[in-house]
């Protein structure tokens, strides 16, 4: 076995592992990408209800000072 055959062995185990790690990039890179769409589902769906709370808590505001106070 010369040098060169030993050279070409190691990049060829080299490479393999790149390879690997690649695609395990690839799939982390995927499991990122499912969690980020997800949450921007959640966060259009908080919004709303901030939004909705909001408004109805102007409105009873605006409207409350229009009740008697009851007597005690």
């Amino acid at each position: 076995m010369t040098s060169l055959d030993r050279d070409v062995g190691a990049l060829e185990a080299r490479m393999e592992r790149v390879e690997q790690e690649i695609q395990a990039m690839r799939s982390d890179v995927r499991e990122i990408r499912d969690a980020l769409v997800t949450a921007r589902g959640g966060w259009r769906t908080l919004t709303l209800i901030i939004g909705f709370s909001a408004s109805m808590g102007a409105a009873i505001a605006k409207l409350l000072p229009g009740f008697p106070a009851p007597r005690l």
